[in-house]
Formats: C-alpha cells, structure tokens, sequence
C-alpha cells in the first residue's frame, strides 16, 4: 500500500489548470482536468523545459515551450518531438487536498 504526502489544497489548482509543487526534492506538476486530477514530473522530455504553465485539455497536458502532448494518465507523449515519457504519480484528493503517493512515480514503457 502507498504511503501519501498532501501536495496542495484543491481549491488551489484551477480547472484545466496547473501547478507545481516541490515534493522530495522533485518538481512535481499537479494538473486539474474536468475535476480530476493527476499529477507528473515538471520536465518535459523534449528540452527539460518546466511544463508548468502548460495547456490542459482532457486528459492531456501541452508543453508551454514547444507544445510536445503528454498524455497525464501515463506520460507518454505524442508528436515526433520526443518519444520518452513524463514520469506519473498517483494521486487521491481527501479532505479536499490532494495528495500524491510516495515513491510510487512511474514511466510508461
């Protein structure tokens, strides 16, 4: 079982919005799509450029640089500008935060 670590208040992260949050070290992008969330690594693959700030649309987030398409459900990218995926986390809201588990970040293959 996943321990979790509360990342922000919900009410903090508008709908089809972003935010980043620091968590273990790591950058961590906490995207709102529709009233779900999802949470994924605050890299993009392509340069290394923060993907906050980003355009969310359904279930996919648009890096503000270069426009490289991340699907939040699993990282994995569309278009020819990368092929490596974002790392993704777990997320559950309680108590009206969200929280997002621990060591849990995982990359599609």
């Amino acid at each position: 079982m996943s321990s979790f670590i509360k990342a922000l208040p919900i009410a903090d992260i508008p709908e089809n919005g972003n935010k980043a949050v620091e968590i273990a070290g790591k950058s961590v992008l906490i995207c709102n799509s529709q009233g779900s969330f999802y949470a994924i690594a605050n890299e993009c693959t392509h340069q290394r450029s923060p993907l906050e700030g980003g355009k969310v649309r359904g279930t996919f987030l648009f890096c503000p640089l270069h426009g490289v398409r991340f699907d939040l459900r699993n990282g994995m990218p569309s278009g020819n500008l990368t092929k490596v995926c974002v790392k993704t986390y777990e997320t559950r809201v309680v108590d009206d935060w969200v929280e997002i588990a621990e060591a849990t970040g995982t990359a599609a293959a």
